[in-house]
């Protein structure tokens, strides 16, 4: 006699649906996979187009450049100069004293301008004519020699350039003193602060007068 077991209805739902849930679990997994593919690539694609081409770039380094020394002309127009920093000094008023000296007669006023103590420029006068000077109680320099003014004016352009004008930004609105030892150069605008190197004159200053 052969023994057929019965199989309830719940039994039967329940085999289905195992088997409908793993064909399901396989498709769900499918879109899943493609929405995670098309999900990167957009990605991908996004970060893609917000990443600036090299025409951008430069457009842009050349705007903001641009703009910064607009901002700086605007502040400092008496730096821009056809692209040269002017100090502006008076003629050099020679005189003879003599037929052995040179009298350099506005010598107190030039040192003013430059903010300059008069030693420091006596200092370099001799050191670079190679000779002695003293500073008279109207405060002209007085130089033992016979000079030409291109020949005073030389001098004073090197004074300038090394001892007034600031390395970093150009600007003549310094200050020259001792520190420790060093002479520095203070800059006013750009806050720089710099050595150079020490005016050693033999002769010292004497005050005569005339």
């Amino acid at each position: 006699m052969t023994t057929i077991t019965s199989t309830s209805d719940d039994a039967l739902f329940n085999m289905n649906k195992k088997k409908k849930s793993k064909k399901s679990l396989k498709v769900s997994q499918q879109v899943e996979t493609t929405i995670t593919r098309n999900s990167t690539e957009n990605a991908i694609q996004e970060e893609t187009d917000t990443i600036p081409t090299v025409a951008e770039i430069d457009l842009n380094y050349e705007y903001l450049l641009n703009r910064a020394f607009d901002i700086i002309r605007q502040k400092y127009p008496e730096r821009f100069n056809q692209g040269k920093v002017v100090v502006a000094l008076p003629p050099l008023q020679l005189a003879r004293v003599g037929t052995r000296r040179t009298a350099l007669l506005n010598f107190g006023s030039i040192c003013t301008i430059l903010k300059r103590q008069e030693k420091q420029l006596h200092d370099f006068f001799l050191v670079e004519l190679g000779t002695t000077a003293n500073i008279d109680s109207k405060h002209a320099l007085i130089i033992r020699g016979r000079f030409q003014t291109k020949q005073l004016e030389h001098v004073l352009r090197s004074f300038i350039s090394e001892y007034v004008f600031c390395k970093t930004c150009r600007s003549p609105n310094t200050l020259l003193r001792r520190s420790d030892g060093l002479t520095m150069i203070n800059c006013n605008d750009c806050n720089s602060q710099y050595s150079v190197s020490t005016i050693r004159a033999k002769a010292t200053v004497n005050t005569n007068k005339h």
